[in-house]
């Protein structure tokens, strides 16, 4: 598999491959394929609602969005947030086919300050671009890569970009942005204590996962975790001792339907 990988990336070009790679994705999950694999991604379909408004942060090739938008409808809005122009552009042409004026889509990455440009990469591994694993270049990636595509990113703070937008309501919110979850929820701090959204959220590396734990309880959040098809909530003491995507509920509001 991954030398096929390999030469389809060599004879249609990085673009076209990932292109290729999120339509086969969307598609299967469209049929209902992989339901135990990407049991969180089919659970959004119970939380979200028709006419919510959502913020899909770290966007990558549209995964989210689309079932999202699919969700909420016409009435409803999207958010996404995705630093990378190449995933960027990919996010664009899967997108299509929905409304474009619910949905917006900001090419820059969210974190603790207004930069004109942080550095970011994408690590190639064997020859195949891992596009799940992009970071800002201070992180430092963990393992030695054979190759990086680098790229220059304009960075907000979340409070101030949302800002713009005028919101009336946020219901929903994922964040995965491999281990830079700690500077982006802070920077979202107005907005999460007015609209208390509920937030699903992957949560790399122990000092990360903490920081953001400590950040969120305070703001009237208890945490869950999926099992099978509905939340169960654990403790702030064993947040380590699961290696699955986090949801925050806030504790002002009724879940009692999502929960086991």
């Amino acid at each position: 598999m991954k030398t096929i990988r390999k030469i389809l990336v060599k004879l249609v070009g990085i673009k076209t491959y990932l292109s290729w790679v999120s339509k086969i994705y969307i598609t299967l999950i469209n049929f209902g394929f992989s339901k135990s694999k990407y049991a969180e991604l089919y659970f959004t379909q119970k939380i979200v609602n028709e006419g919510d408004t959502v913020l899909d942060i770290g966007a990558n090739l549209s995964y989210y969005s689309y079932f999202l938008a699919k969700k909420i409808g016409n009435s409803g809005r999207l958010l996404a947030v995705e630093p990378i122009p190449l995933f960027a552009q990919v996010w664009e042409n899967n997108m299509a086919k929905y409304k474009t004026e619910n949905i917006t889509l900001f090419n820059c990455a969210l974190g603790d300050e207004e930069k004109k440009a942080v550095d970011m990469s994408i690590p190639i591994v064997d020859g195949v671009v891992r596009h799940g694993l992009t970071k800002i270049d201070g992180q430092k990636n963990e393992k030695v890569h054979e190759k990086l595509l680098e790229f220059k990113v304009p960075m907000h703070i979340g409070d101030q970009l949302l800002a713009k937008e005028n919101l009336t309501q946020l219901n929903y919110l994922k964040c995965d942005v491999e281990g830079y979850e700690q500077f982006v929820m802070p920077s979202l701090k107005n907005t999460l204590s007015k609209f208390k959204p509920l937030i699903q959220i992957e949560l790399n590396g122990k000092a990360n996962r903490e920081n953001v734990v400590k950040f969120l309880l305070p703001l009237n959040y208890s945490i869950y975790i999926l099992v099978t098809d509905s939340l169960k909530q654990i403790q702030q003491s064993e947040i380590h001792d699961y290696n699955q995507d986090f949801y925050f509920l806030n504790n002002e509001f009724d879940y009692s339907k999502l929960l086991s």
